[in-house]
């Protein structure tokens, strides 16, 4: 069978691209198509390990989970991961640079774009149907032109385009004929079609505004979702992070400005917790456990823990709240943190850490990016899997490691990982998803909770990262099966 593809652009950012994307894939799926997501340009501080050793935007990975695909870092080919002024550029997978925005702009997109091409032809060997996921909005004027984010593929390989909007934040009609306007006649002729998303309240209020947007453009609305509930898939980055939960654990996460990889709390929803978004001494209070997530930068995430005082805040409560440092948390925890190379801010840098834990963090050239093993030196937990994304090294004082680096995908060696003060319940990692291994994340709330705050709390098993997200977007997809045209979009795409 031919390949075929379609886009996903967008009026804005944050109207529902990556969601839609993700349940069209969890379409042709059902419908027993070889599909696979494909995102020219994301940037973004979530990322994850493809199988083949690359780095890859986190939404992709997860759409790539609902459609059965392989993880490659062909389904991302351009990750731009910025840092204030920087932006650490990866192309396939690979570093290749850290620099100014405009810096890449000038002088790395020639390149991009090559790889992109070159992968979408690569996907579209292997699959049925590569769905396209664009980036912010389809038609900003300033580059429109130049944009290889959104519709530039679909002129280039003759895909045809949905154009999405978000009713919610108003002015969706005008969004819609805007873009529309400023497009060039090559791009707006790839627009089959309209979603109007998140759209609250009676369909026949707004069946008038429906039939004038088909009479003004020539096109057909292919559906006008819902806002859903649970419409909640993987934080794309840290402006998605919200509290959650009503439960009797009180757990702080510290939300520094460059946090990253917030998936790794994902686990904690389907437990007796209420999340606290903390940036601030004065929201800290007493609680029962404090996680210190992963950070683009580590150096500017220390920056604001000592800028708001949350450092002295964190020192009061080790020894009375259980600690809990994942990655970037992890090299925040001790000595002192050094950048020879300038990996972190461009220039080279030496910071002091928290000096919670007795050990220092060298930032090196090679950056890990592996699916990884490791065997914890707790008793009872034995081995946890995750992934590892960072360029930190630990060098280590008097303190115990959290474990050994048993197997990874990508590297074979029996690095130490980590650490563990039992005493001071301080507990500290480089594996992102250890939470969604029973035995750590029962340990902390079984164990070492009763300990450090005489607090008993159950904890459940059998939890799954990859079920529990499939069994989301099959339910969302079952709540919108009625108010998308999904048969009039396999006849745009031609299947």
């Amino acid at each position: 069978m031919k390949s075929r593809g379609l886009a996903v652009v967008g009026t804005a950012s944050s109207v529902g691209k990556t969601f839609l994307t993700a349940i069209l894939l969890y379409h042709f799926r059902r419908r027993g198509y070889r599909a696979t997501p494909f995102k020219v340009q994301n940037m973004s501080l979530n990322s994850y390990p493809a199988l083949d050793g690359g780095e890859i935007a986190l939404a992709q990975a997860m759409q790539a989970y609902v459609a059965g695909a392989e993880l490659s870092s062909c389904i991302n080919p351009v990750l731009l991961k910025p840092v204030g002024r920087y932006t650490e550029v990866i192309v396939r997978g690979k570093p290749i640079g850290i620099l100014r925005f405009g810096e890449y702009w000038r002088s790395l997109k020639p390149l991009a774009w090559r790889a992109a091409l070159e992968c979408f032809d690569e996907l579209s060997s292997r699959y049925d149907i590569v769905v396209v996921e664009g980036a912010g909005c389809v038609a900003e004027p300033n580059f429109v032109e130049s944009d290889i984010a959104n519709l530039r593929i679909a002129v280039e390989k003759n895909l045809p385009a949905i154009l999405v909007a978000d009713i919610e934040r108003g002015g969706a009609f005008a969004s819609i004929v805007g873009c529309l306007e400023i497009l060039p006649p090559s791009m707006r002729e790839r627009i089959k079609g309209f979603v109007i998303n998140r759209f609250r309240g009676s369909i026949e209020i707004l069946e008038p505004a429906l039939r004038w947007l088909e009479s003004r453009t020539g096109l057909p609305v292919l559906g006008v979702a819902p806002y859903v509930e649970s419409a909640r898939l993987w934080p794309e980055d840290s402006m998605n992070l919200e509290p959650f939960g009503e439960g009797s654990i009180d757990v702080a996460l510290i939300a520094y400005p460059t946090a990253a990889n917030l998936n790794d709390l994902e686990p904690l929803r389907y437990e007796d917790v209420t999340l606290r978004i903390v940036r601030s001494p004065k929201s800290l209070g007493d609680p029962d456990i404090v996680i210190l997530p992963g950070a683009r930068s580590v150096v500017s995430a220390i920056e604001f823990l000592r800028k708001t005082g949350l450092d002295k805040a964190l020192e009061k409560v080790v020894g009375s709240s259980l600690v809990l440092g994942i990655c970037g948390g992890h090299e925040i925890l001790g000595k002192r943190i050094s950048d020879p190379h300038g990996f972190e801010c461009g220039s080279p840098t030496h910071v002091e850490g928290l000096n919670m834990m007795d050990y220092e963090i060298v930032i090196e050239k090679d950056k890990v990016v592996a699916h990884t093993i490791i065997e914890s030196v707790i008793e009872g937990i034995g081995r946890v899997r995750g992934y590892e994304i960072h360029r930190g090294r630990t060098i280590y004082g008097r303190v115990t490691p959290f474990g050994i680096v048993v197997e990874r995908n990508t590297r074979a060696n029996r690095d130490l990982d980590g650490s563990v003060d039992e005493t001071r319940g301080i507990y500290t990692t480089f594996l992102h998803d250890v939470l969604w291994n029973d035995s750590f994340r029962c340990f902390i709330f079984e164990r070492a909770l009763r300990r450090i705050r005489g607090k008993r709390a159950s904890c459940r098993r059998g939890l799954d990262k990859i079920e529990k997200l499939v069994e989301a977007v099959d339910r969302i997809y079952r709540e919108l099966e009625g108010y998308i045209d999904f048969d009039r979009i396999e006849r745009i795409v031609d299947l």
